[in-house]
């Protein structure tokens, strides 16, 4: 895929569809495509957490790792979505461990870039802001209800 049809791709992500073209094309000409297979990992808990990912075609899982070789999926990102902006917006490790379902295509965004466009569109950085709110809330629900389950055991 070339510079200009990334850049149109990039233009059909609801992050980056306010963007003018001329960035559109930076972040595709300064970015990386990478490909994983099932079961790949693109990164584990507590690597640093140096850029971004925007998945472009596939599936992603979120999961932790145990000790014993265990290992939970805890939720799925799929096409459009990002992943890595946590650490990278809070300049904190890796909170999980991140792996391919199947065959997966992701967009490597350098931290600085990303940082970059955040700060210098007002509307990007409202997107992520309630993005990582909605995960956030989903996230508590989802602990609310275990600790009911827990609680009725």
């Amino acid at each position: 895929m070339d510079v200009f049809e990334e850049a149109r791709q990039l233009g059909r992500v609801p992050l980056f569809s306010k963007l003018e073209a001329s960035k559109l094309k930076l972040i595709a000409f300064t970015s990386e495509q990478l490909q994983l297979n099932d079961g790949d990992f693109l990164f584990h808990y507590n690597d640093p957490s140096d850029s971004i990912y925007l998945i472009l075609e596939g599936t992603l899982e979120i999961v932790a790792e145990h000790d014993d070789g265990r290992i939970d999926v805890i939720v799925e990102r799929k096409k459009n979505e990002i992943i890595g902006e946590m650490g990278v917006i809070s300049n904190a490790p890796r909170s999980a461990s991140i792996r391919a379902k199947g065959s997966v295509t992701v967009l490597k965004i350098e931290a600085d870039a990303f940082l970059a466009l955040l700060s210098e569109n007002p509307s990007m950085s409202l997107y992520v802001m309630r993005e990582l709110s909605d995960r956030l809330n989903k996230s508590h629900l989802r602990q609310v209800k275990s600790l009911v389950q827990e609680s009725r055991h």
